[in-house]
Protein backbone atom coordinates (compact mmCIF):
# COMPACT_ATOMS: atom_id res chain seq x y z
CA UNK A 1 0.00 0.00 0.00
CA UNK A 2 1.23 3.65 -0.80
CA UNK A 3 0.39 4.68 2.32
CA UNK A 4 2.57 2.33 4.43
CA UNK A 5 5.52 2.97 2.02
CA UNK A 6 5.43 6.79 2.60
CA UNK A 7 4.97 6.05 6.49
CA UNK A 8 8.11 4.15 6.23
CA UNK A 9 10.12 6.35 3.60
CA UNK A 10 9.75 9.05 5.92
CA UNK A 11 10.47 7.40 9.05
CA UNK A 12 13.71 6.67 7.67
CA UNK A 13 13.99 10.19 7.87
CA UNK A 14 13.02 10.63 11.77
CA UNK A 15 10.76 9.85 14.24
CA UNK A 16 7.22 10.92 13.85
CA UNK A 17 3.95 11.08 15.68
CA UNK A 18 0.89 10.71 13.75
CA UNK A 19 -0.34 13.43 13.48
CA UNK A 20 3.20 14.95 11.85
CA UNK A 21 3.38 12.00 9.56
CA UNK A 22 0.13 13.82 7.72
CA UNK A 23 1.33 17.06 7.97
CA UNK A 24 4.52 16.06 5.99
CA UNK A 25 2.41 13.72 3.57
CA UNK A 26 0.21 16.22 3.00
CA UNK A 27 2.95 19.03 2.53
CA UNK A 28 5.03 17.35 0.25
CA UNK A 29 2.71 15.05 -1.14
CA UNK A 30 -0.83 15.33 -1.12
CA UNK A 31 -0.89 16.94 -4.82
CA UNK A 32 0.03 13.84 -6.69
CA UNK A 33 -1.13 10.92 -4.22
CA UNK A 34 -4.12 9.63 -3.71
CA UNK A 35 -3.36 8.15 -0.06
CA UNK A 36 -5.99 8.79 2.17
CA UNK A 37 -4.89 11.35 5.37
CA UNK A 38 -7.17 9.20 7.20
CA UNK A 39 -5.60 6.10 7.00
CA UNK A 40 -2.05 7.03 7.91
CA UNK A 41 -2.99 5.75 11.39
CA UNK A 42 -4.47 2.41 10.75
CA UNK A 43 -1.32 2.46 8.08
CA UNK A 44 0.37 2.99 11.55
CA UNK A 45 -1.38 0.20 13.36
CA UNK A 46 -0.58 -2.52 10.98
CA UNK A 47 3.04 -1.68 10.80
CA UNK A 48 3.36 -2.02 14.02
CA UNK A 49 1.87 -5.37 14.59
CA UNK A 50 4.16 -6.69 11.53
CA UNK A 51 7.30 -5.11 13.77
CA UNK A 52 8.14 -2.58 10.83
CA UNK A 53 7.79 0.68 12.97
CA UNK A 54 8.11 0.89 17.47
CA UNK A 55 6.59 3.13 19.61
CA UNK A 56 9.93 4.99 20.91
CA UNK A 57 7.87 7.56 23.25
CA UNK A 58 4.72 8.71 24.33
CA UNK A 59 4.04 12.25 25.31
CA UNK A 60 0.99 14.24 26.30
CA UNK A 61 0.89 17.57 27.06
CA UNK A 62 -1.53 20.45 28.47
CA UNK A 63 -4.74 18.00 28.74
CA UNK A 64 -4.45 17.11 25.28
CA UNK A 65 -4.41 12.99 23.99
CA UNK A 66 -1.37 11.17 24.63
CA UNK A 67 1.18 11.29 21.16
CA UNK A 68 2.97 8.07 20.16
CA UNK A 69 6.09 8.60 18.63
CA UNK A 70 7.25 6.33 16.20
CA UNK A 71 10.26 5.26 14.80
CA UNK A 72 11.10 2.15 11.81
CA UNK A 73 12.70 -0.89 12.93
CA UNK A 74 15.28 -3.16 11.36
CA UNK A 75 12.83 -5.58 10.15
CA UNK A 76 11.12 -2.02 8.90
CA UNK A 77 13.86 -1.09 6.76
CA UNK A 78 13.91 -4.55 5.11
CA UNK A 79 10.17 -3.96 4.60
CA UNK A 80 10.91 -0.53 3.11
CA UNK A 81 13.41 -1.76 0.39
CA UNK A 82 11.00 -4.37 -0.62
CA UNK A 83 8.47 -2.02 -1.24
CA UNK A 84 10.04 0.40 -2.51
CA UNK A 85 11.63 -2.44 -5.39
CA UNK A 86 7.87 -3.55 -5.60
CA UNK A 87 6.78 0.03 -6.10
CA UNK A 88 8.64 1.19 -9.20
CA UNK A 89 8.56 -2.28 -10.97
CA UNK A 90 4.83 -3.03 -10.72
CA UNK A 91 3.11 -2.10 -13.63
CA UNK A 92 -0.64 -0.60 -12.35
CA UNK A 93 -3.36 -1.01 -15.65
CA UNK A 94 -4.81 2.38 -15.10
CA UNK A 95 -8.66 2.39 -16.25
CA UNK A 96 -10.24 5.69 -17.17
CA UNK A 97 -14.03 5.84 -15.90
CA UNK A 98 -14.25 8.56 -18.22
CA UNK A 99 -13.74 6.44 -21.54
CA UNK A 100 -16.88 4.70 -20.62
CA UNK A 101 -18.68 8.08 -20.33
CA UNK A 102 -17.09 8.75 -23.93
CA UNK A 103 -18.07 5.55 -24.99
CA UNK A 104 -21.86 6.22 -23.87
CA UNK A 105 -21.47 9.92 -24.93
CA UNK A 106 -23.05 9.40 -28.31
CA UNK A 107 -26.64 9.15 -26.39
CA UNK A 108 -26.35 12.64 -25.30
CA UNK A 109 -27.15 16.02 -27.52
CA UNK A 110 -23.92 16.68 -29.54
CA UNK A 111 -23.87 20.06 -28.46
CA UNK A 112 -24.46 18.93 -24.38
CA UNK A 113 -21.21 16.55 -25.14
CA UNK A 114 -19.31 19.29 -26.65
CA UNK A 115 -19.92 21.40 -23.44
CA UNK A 116 -19.16 18.84 -20.98
CA UNK A 117 -16.16 17.51 -22.39
CA UNK A 118 -14.91 21.69 -22.35
CA UNK A 119 -16.09 21.62 -18.77
CA UNK A 120 -13.68 18.64 -18.29
CA UNK A 121 -10.62 20.36 -20.13
CA UNK A 122 -11.46 23.49 -17.70
CA UNK A 123 -11.36 21.04 -14.67
CA UNK A 124 -7.49 19.77 -15.95
CA UNK A 125 -6.30 23.33 -16.39
CA UNK A 126 -7.37 23.92 -12.66
CA UNK A 127 -6.05 20.72 -11.66
CA UNK A 128 -2.66 21.67 -13.35
CA UNK A 129 -2.81 25.10 -11.88
CA UNK A 130 -2.64 23.28 -8.26
CA UNK A 131 0.33 21.25 -9.23
CA UNK A 132 2.12 24.41 -10.51
CA UNK A 133 1.20 26.03 -6.65
CA UNK A 134 2.41 22.86 -5.13
CA UNK A 135 6.04 23.48 -6.59
CA UNK A 136 5.76 26.67 -4.37
CA UNK A 137 4.12 25.47 -1.59
CA UNK A 138 6.88 22.07 -1.84
CA UNK A 139 9.90 25.33 -1.42
CA UNK A 140 8.87 26.22 1.81
CA UNK A 141 8.02 22.87 3.64
CA UNK A 142 10.86 21.10 1.97
CA UNK A 143 13.48 23.12 -0.16
CA UNK A 144 16.13 20.10 -0.04
CA UNK A 145 13.25 18.12 -2.22
CA UNK A 146 12.73 20.93 -4.83
CA UNK A 147 14.23 19.41 -7.76
CA UNK A 148 12.75 15.88 -7.05
CA UNK A 149 9.58 17.53 -6.70
CA UNK A 150 9.34 19.51 -9.86
CA UNK A 151 9.86 15.54 -11.49
CA UNK A 152 7.38 14.21 -9.83
CA UNK A 153 4.96 17.19 -10.52
CA UNK A 154 5.95 17.41 -14.17
CA UNK A 155 5.10 13.41 -14.64
CA UNK A 156 1.51 14.37 -13.97
CA UNK A 157 1.43 17.51 -15.49
CA UNK A 158 2.48 15.56 -18.62
CA UNK A 159 -0.63 12.97 -18.24
CA UNK A 160 -2.65 15.96 -17.75
CA UNK A 161 -1.43 17.48 -20.89
CA UNK A 162 -2.20 14.52 -22.81
CA UNK A 163 -5.68 13.85 -21.68
CA UNK A 164 -6.55 17.65 -22.72
CA UNK A 165 -5.15 17.04 -25.53
CA UNK A 166 -7.29 13.51 -26.05
CA UNK A 167 -10.09 15.51 -25.42
CA UNK A 168 -9.69 18.29 -27.48
CA UNK A 169 -9.48 15.49 -30.29
CA UNK A 170 -12.63 13.73 -28.95
CA UNK A 171 -14.48 16.66 -29.61
CA UNK A 172 -13.10 18.23 -33.06
CA UNK A 173 -14.15 14.06 -33.83
CA UNK A 174 -17.42 15.05 -31.97
CA UNK A 175 -18.71 17.91 -34.21
CA UNK A 176 -17.17 16.47 -37.40
CA UNK A 177 -19.85 13.11 -37.08
CA UNK A 178 -16.85 10.85 -37.30
CA UNK A 179 -17.16 10.23 -33.45
CA UNK A 180 -20.49 8.08 -33.56
CA UNK A 181 -21.07 7.08 -37.24
CA UNK A 182 -24.89 5.16 -37.11
CA UNK A 183 -23.20 1.86 -37.57
CA UNK A 184 -21.32 1.81 -34.55
CA UNK A 185 -24.93 2.35 -32.79
CA UNK A 186 -24.99 -1.18 -31.23
CA UNK A 187 -26.11 -0.63 -27.86
CA UNK A 188 -29.55 -2.24 -27.57
CA UNK A 189 -29.84 -3.75 -30.88
CA UNK A 190 -30.08 -7.37 -31.16
CA UNK A 191 -29.44 -9.42 -34.48
CA UNK A 192 -31.31 -12.19 -35.68
CA UNK A 193 -30.14 -14.89 -37.97
CA UNK A 194 -33.68 -15.72 -39.61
Amino acid sequence: MSVQLAILGFLQERNYHGYELKKVIKNRMGAWTDIKFGSIYHALGNLEKAGHVKIVETSSAGGKPARSIYAITEEGQVEFQRRLRLNITSMQMVYLKEDLGIYFGGKLDKNELYEIIQQRIQAVDEVMKCLENHIKEIEKYAPNCINLARWLVKHHLLHLETEKKWFASIMQELMSGKLYPAECETTGKTTSSQ
